[in-house]
């Protein structure tokens, strides 16, 4: 007998045992097929345009010149809008560019290394090593919460040939750095500290994606990855600090005011499609910001409170680790108004819970998978997006039924103890 894949060895998926193998090769070559053609386009493309409005890399041209300018002794000038967007333009002439730059002073170490080497080599670089340390922190969570799965590189394999990983590939972002820190940050804290508490540090460097985990170490009691991650962001970036320039910090915040009035304004640079919000959606549909503001602030306290409600309820049951994380995970990208389809690499625990350790809504949870996954997958040839953004959908829909299913069993276990 041939040996058993990963998700053999789960075989009360609604899919038919002798189709799962076909799809998971269909989902391969899928990937592969994706990862091959975006590779051959970018060399066999003249220059950085990809016709009018397109750019090889995406927005990785803006990490890529924020180095130049850094390399440049320039690093301060990547906040001023003109001055970036001039830097950008000597590089690409494109009027449709558009690009802001809002990262703390510590992705300036960073985008330097980048532009250390020519634009497409970097690029590749940047993938394939972003790529590789997400596939470490998969292939790590995956072992600590379903250590009995027999081949974790199928999963791996398949979550990096999904369009939550994809995407990242035509985006240049930095998408599967933060998933990787996310996935190593929110797994088991109180256990895994050190690690969990380095990684959150890590994840400063994009901090909207880490509003909810100080409150989820809090509630969790995990104080040692709470002071490691404190220590872990104060050193890195007052090292950045004292490298750039203390004028780096108000340039930096004087960024970030000018990205959320646009977000909440004319969303001239930060257009609502493709966003993973309901605040970006409302105002898809056209919805005045002061409209859609407080209607999506509205989701987020319910987000923020369910997920710390959840994380204190569950986090002392070992068998929760990976739920805990898949709550918080799909939370993170719904909490703040500014996040666009790249950052579904949060959704990653999600889908592993989904698909490994629903119990009773497994077949359930795989056919959502399944559905996501083509309805992602081929957005970009037929107008689905025409009414609700799947970004937003599908990220909605995640969190509300992991939510929902730590909900049910609190109410079971509570309604047991009663009788």
């Amino acid at each position: 007998m041939g040996r058993k894949t990963a998700l053999d060895d789960h075989h009360s998926w609604a899919i038919p045992a002798s189709v799962l193998p076909r799809l998971q090769r269909l989902a391969l070559l899928y990937g592969g097929l994706f990862l091959v053609t975006n590779f051959v386009l970018t060399w066999l493309t003249p220059g950085l345009a990809y016709g009018a409005r397109g750019v090889v890399g995406a927005d990785f041209l803006a990490f890529y010149t924020a180095g130049e300018m850094t390399l440049q002794g320039r690093a301060l000038d990547a906040y001023d809008f003109e001055a970036f967007d001039a830097a950008l333009q000597t590089r690409l002439a494109n009027e449709h560019l558009g690009m802001m730059w809002q990262y703390p002073p510590l992705m300036f170490f960073l985008a330097g290394l980048l532009a250390l080497m020519p634009y497409k080599i970097s690029l590749w670089i940047w993938i394939s090593g972003t790529a590789a340390l997400f596939a470490w922190a998969l292939n790590r969570l995956i072992a600590a919460a379903a250590p009995e799965l027999s081949a974790r590189w199928m999963i791996v394999a398949l979550v990096l040939a999904s369009p939550l990983c994809m995407i990242v590939v035509t985006s240049g972002q930095i998408s599967l750095f933060t998933g990787a820190m996310l996935m190593t940050a929110i797994y088991r804290p109180k256990v895994r500290w050190l690690m969990a508490g380095l990684a959150a540090g890590f994840l400063t460097i994009k901090p909207q994606l880490g509003v909810l985990i100080p409150l989820a170490y809090l509630v969790a009691g995990a104080w040692r990855a709470f002071g490691v991650a404190a220590v872990t962001g104060i050193l890195i970036h007052s090292a950045a600090i004292l490298v750039f320039g203390p004028e780096t910090i108000s340039a930096f915040f004087n960024a970030v005011i000018r990205l959320q009035s646009d977000v909440a304004g004319s969303g001239t640079h930060t257009p609502p499609e493709n966003m993973t919000t309901l605040f970006a959606q409302l105002r898809y549909w056209d919805v005045a910001a002061s409209v859609a503001m407080p209607l999506h602030l509205l989701l987020a306290v319910s987000v923020v409170v369910s997920v710390t409600y959840l994380w204190w309820r569950h986090s002392e049951s070992a068998d929760q680790g990976l739920y805990l994380a898949a709550l918080l995970g799909a939370g993170a990208i719904l909490v703040t108004p500014y996040a666009y389809a790249y950052e579904m690499t949060a959704l990653v625990p999600a889908a592993l819970w989904l698909a490994l350790k629903s119990g009773r809504y497994r077949a359930i949870g795989a056919t959502v998978l399944a559905v996501a996954w083509a309805l992602l997958a081929i957005r970009g040839f037929v107008p689905l997006d025409s009414i609700f953004q799947l970004p937003f959908l599908v990220s909605t829909a995640a969190f509300v039924f992991i939510a929902y299913d730590g909900f049910r069993v609190q109410q079971t276990s509570t309604a047991t103890a009663e009788s």
